[in-house]
Order: structure tokens, then sequence, then C-alpha cells
């Protein structure tokens, strides 16, 4: 199957700019005072598209390729919300619903050290003519979007112990996720093999050895994340 989508072409890049400007933005906007009803508004609205684009990608499946055995094959190889991305985003979703810090706190880590990297090198093989692109990216941009928002703009910032929680909730996440590939027989998390087209895995050496390797990106990611936090406002 042809990959249309091509990385770091113009759609790619506007994708990625625009996720920029919109984190910039609102950011900006929460740090200014605007009131809490405003503030209520805007929370709804990132946690609910983060909801929908992850809600749509089954279905979507479903309209490319039917509701046929071809069509459920195609839901439980890709669409089912077991990717880390699909995981964030419902956390961050709740998180900004409930203002909850505890997922604010990992939405953040897991947001931007690892949704990130899927916006900037994504898997995804349908270029700005299909509207798989656009949900693809309102998840991908949505999801650090709303981890800045929660931090920076809401001041719901991590707290001491996050580093350890962390790595907990990922190895967690890991164990649960490896342990459903196993059932399925899928690669969701791409924990069991690497993803088929180019990604940052590429580069981090066979399977299982890019596991740790990841985990060892990650954990750094988080440390300098929380580093650059900033500390409470209250």
């Amino acid at each position: 199957m042809e990959r249309p989508f091509q990385a770091f072409a113009a759609p790619h890049n506007l994708a990625m700019l625009v996720t920029l400007m919109i984190a910039v933005v609102l950011t900006a906007y929460a740090r200014s005072g605007p009131g809490e009803v405003k503030l209520k508004v805007i929370r709804f609205v990132i946690g609910s598209l983060l909801l929908i684009a992850v809600a749509l990608d089954p279905v979507l499946t479903f309209v490319r390729y039917g509701v046929g055995e071809h069509g459920r094959e195609m839901v439980m190889d890709n669409s089912l919300p077991f990717y880390l991305c699909d995981v964030v985003s419902i956390f961050l979703a709740i998180a900004l619903f409930r203002r909850n810090q505890r997922l604010a706190e990992i939405g953040y880590l897991w947001g931007l050290a690892g949704t990130l990297q899927g916006l900037i090198m994504p898997t995804l093989w349908f270029d700005h003519g299909e509207l798989e692109f656009y949900i693809f990216f309102l998840q991908h941009g949505g999801a650090p979007v709303a981890a800045v928002f929660l931090v920076w703009g809401l001041g719901i910032v991590p707290q001491k112990g996050a580093m350890m929680r962390a790595v907990f909730w990922s190895l967690g996440y890991i164990g649960v996720v490896m342990t459903i590939n196993l059932i399925i027989g899928e690669n969701y998390g791409f924990l069991n093999e690497k993803p088929a087209v180019g990604t940052f895995f590429d580069y981090m050496g066979p399977w299982p050895q890019y596991l740790i390797t990841l985990q060892l990106i990650a954990y750094t990611l988080y440390f300098c994340l929380l580093k650059i936090a900033p500390t409470n406002r209250e």
C-alpha cells in the first residue's frame, strides 16, 4: 500500500506550526486572567475534542473499510484506544474536565515526551485530502496543547514525587498493553515490533533493545520536563 503522507511536507509542517501557535495563544490567554467561566469553556472544548478524536478513529476505519470482516480486522489492528497517544488523550481530557492534578501531571509528561514525538514523526498513512489526516493531528497536536495549557496556563503543575509516579505509570502502561497485545495478537504501543513506517524507533536498535532505549529516553525527557515546569503559583 502506497503511503500518501509525507513527513515534513507542507501540510505536516503547517499542522506542527498551528499546534505551536494554539499552545502559545491559549496559554498566554489563560495566564492573563480571563475568569474561571471562560477558562472552563476552553477546558471543556479541548477535552471534548481530544475524546472525539480518539472515538472517531475506529468510526473512520469502519467508514473506510466497511463493517464486514476486513473492517473489523482493521479496527482490531489499528484503531482500539491502546496506543499511548490514545491513553494520554483520555487522561488529559479528564484532567481538563476535573482539574485533576495527578492526571495533568502524567498527561504533561506523556503528552510532551510521547505524543509530541508522534506529531513530529507520525505513523500516518493519509495525507491532507483525507479526514483521517485532520483527526490524527487534532489528537496528536491537541494532547501537547492540553499538556502545556494545564501546566503553564492553568498552573496545575507536577508535584513532589512526579518522576517516580511517571516511571510507575510508564511501566504499568507497558505491562498492561503488552498483555493485551499477547491476548489479541496485535502491536499497540509498538511494544512487540517497530512501526512499518519510519520513526524514531529506527534509531533505537532491534526488539527488545529499543524498548529499553525508549524507556531511558523517556525518563530523561521526564526529568528535563519536570525541571522546566513552573512551580505552583498558589
